[in-house]
C-alpha cells in the first residue's frame, strides 16, 4: 500500500541543496515494521522495568495481532536443514533459527530477564491479521462439524491464526498476567464493541494499542452508508449513530476521519478512568521534511506508570524523527540550532504555564501536578522535562517545598511532600 505518491522530479520542491527533492516512497509493510520496533523499544521496555520494579508481577506478554509477513518468516532451507543435523557427543540437534518477527522481542526479553529487577516477557504475533472470525456454530443441519481449537505455543511465538478466531483462549492463556495489545478494530473485517469487551473488562494491567489506518477508517465509513449490514456494524462499534452526522464531501474528510475516531474513543473511555490518547507519528517523507503519516495510535491504559513510559516513547520518538530528517541535509547545522531553539522556547512556555497553573489551583503535590500538565501536552515532553522545570522553580524561589525527610542532593518533591506556592 502506498501511502503517498510520487512525483516526477519537476513537480518536486527543492531542497536546501537546490537540488529536486524525491518523496519518501512508504509502504504499510515499511510503516508497521517502524512502529512495533519503536513501541517494543520505547515504551514496553520501559513499562516492562516499571513492573519489574514492583516485585509483584512476574511475567508480562506482548500480544501482536497487526499481521506479519509470512514470506519474511520462512527459515531459509539451508538453515532448516543445518538445525536438523545430529549434534555431537548425543546431541540431537542444534537449536532452531528464531523467526525474524521474534527476533527483537526475543532480544528484549532476554535483557529484561538479566536484569536486577528481572522481568519474564513474552509474545504472541499473530500471523493471519485481524480479518477472520471464528465461527464455533454448528450449521443448522447439524452436518458441519466444530472447527477444530487452535493450539497456542507453550512459551509464545507465532500463532497461525487471527485475533478474532483466537481471543478467547489466548485471553484464558494470559490469565491474570499484564499484557500489552496491538490490534486494528477496523481491519479487513471490522471488530464490534463484543470483540473488544474482554479487553476493556480485564482486572489486570491491560495496555491497549490501537493502529487505525486512516485508509481503512475511511473505507468503514462509505461501506457503512452503501449498505445496512454494515451500517449496523459501525454503529455497534462506535455505540451511537451520531457518525451519520458526520460531513460527506471529499474536502471535508479530514474532520470526518477525526470525528469517527472520537466517537470511537468515546466507546472506550468509561472503561478507563486515564483519558484514552490519541497519537499522531510523524516520518520522514523527505530530507529535513517529517510529516504526521496517515494512521492513529490510540492508546489506553489504567496504569500511571504505563501513562509516563507512552509520553516519553511518543517525545522522544517525535523529536528523533525530525532529528533524522536533517540528517546529511545542507546546512544540518542550522536546522538543529532552528529546533533547539524551537525546544527551548516551548519549555519556557511550559515553566509558565506549570507556574500560572500551580499558582491557580494551589497544587499541593507535585506528582498531581505533573499529570495534568502532561495530560494537558501529552508527548510533547518527558519526565524529566518536568521535574526539571519543578527544579528551576524552586530555585527561582517561585514555589516552596516542605520535605517530609530532610536529604542531601537535588531530588523530585513526592507524595509526602507539600508545595507551597509564592
Amino acid at each position: 500500500m502506498d501511502l503517498w505518491t510520487e512525483f516526477d522530479d519537476h513537480q518536486q520542491p527543492l531542497d536546501a541543496s537546490g537540488r529536486a527533492s524525491h518523496t519518501r516512497r512508504l509502504t504499510e509493510r515499511a510503516i508497521l515494521s517502524s512502529l512495533r520496533n519503536w513501541l517494543l523499544q520505547d515504551y514496553a521496555a520501559a513499562y516492562c522495568r516499571s513492573l519489574a520494579a514492583m516485585r509483584i508481577f512476574r511475567r508480562c506478554y506482548w500480544v501482536d495481532a497487526l499481521g506479519i509477513d509470512n514470506k519474511a518468516n520462512t527459515q531459509p532451507a539451508e538453515e532448516q536443514s543445518e538445525s536438523m543435523k545430529p549434534g555431537r557427543k548425543g546431541r540431537n540437534k542444534t537449536p532452531p533459527t528464531i523467526p525474524p518477527a521474534l527476533q527483537p522481542i526475543c532480544s528484549l526479553s532476554q535483557l529484561l530477564a538479566q536484569e536486577s529487577k528481572p522481568i519474564t516477557l513474552q509474545s504472541f504475533l499473530l500471523e493471519a491479521g485481524s480479518s477472520k472470525r471464528k465461527n464455533t456454530r454448528l450449521a443448522r443441519n447439524g452436518s458441519t462439524p466444530a472447527p477444530k481449537p487452535i493450539a497456542l505455543p507453550k512459551n509464545g511465538g507465532i500463532i497461525h491464526a487471527s485475533w478474532l478466531e483466537v481471543a478467547p483462549p489466548l485471553l484464558q492463556e494470559l490469565e491474570q498476567s499484564p499484557a500489552i495489545f496491538l490490534l486494528n478494530p477496523f481491519g479487513p473485517r471490522m471488530f464490534t464493541y463484543d470483540d473488544l469487551a474482554p479487553l476493556y473488562q480485564r482486572t489486570v494491567p491491560t495496555e491497549l494499542c490501537f493502529l487505525v489506518s486512516h485508509k481503512q477508517l475511511e473505507a468503514s465509513l462509505l461501506a457503512a452508508r452503501r449498505t445496512p449490514e454494515q451500517t449496523t456494524l459501525l454503529t455497534g462499534l462506535l455505540r451511537t449513530d451520531r457518525w451519520k452526522t458526520l460531513p460527506i464531501a471529499e474536502e471535508e474528510l479530514t474532520q470526518t476521519l477525526d470525528g469517527l475516531l472520537d466517537f470511537f474513543i468515546a466507546s472506550m473511555q468509561r472503561h478507563f478512568l486515564l483519558p484514552v490518547q490519541r497519537i499522531a507519528l510523524p516520518m520522514q517523507i523527505r530530507p529535513a521534511v517529517a510529516e504526521d503519516i496517515p494512521y492513529t495510535l490510540i492508546f489506553a491504559t489504567r496504569r500511571q506508570d504505563s501513562l509516563f513510559s507512552m509520553n516519553d516513547a511518543v517525545c522522544l520518538y517525535r523529536r528523533h524523527a525530525y532529528e533524522k530528517s536533517r540528517q546529511g541535509v545542507l546546512n544540518e547545522e542550522w536546522f538543529a540550532q532552528q529546533e533547539q531553539l524551537r525546544l527551548s522556547t516551548n519549555l519556557q512556555q511550559l515553566y509558565q504555564q506549570t507556574l500560572q497553573q500551580g499558582r491557580v489551583q494551589r497544587t499541593r503535590r507535585w506528582p498531581d501536578l505533573r499529570q495534568q500538565l502532561l495530560l494537558i501536552n501529552f508527548g510533547q515532553f518527558t519526565l524529566q522535562d518536568y521535574d526539571a522545570i519543578i527544579h528551576q522553580l524552586l530555585l527561582n524561589k517561585e514555589v516552596r517545598c516542605e520535605w517530609r525527610q530532610r536529604l542531601e542532593g537535588e531530588r523530585v518533591p513526592g507524595n509526602d511532600d507539600t508545595l507551597l506556592w509564592n
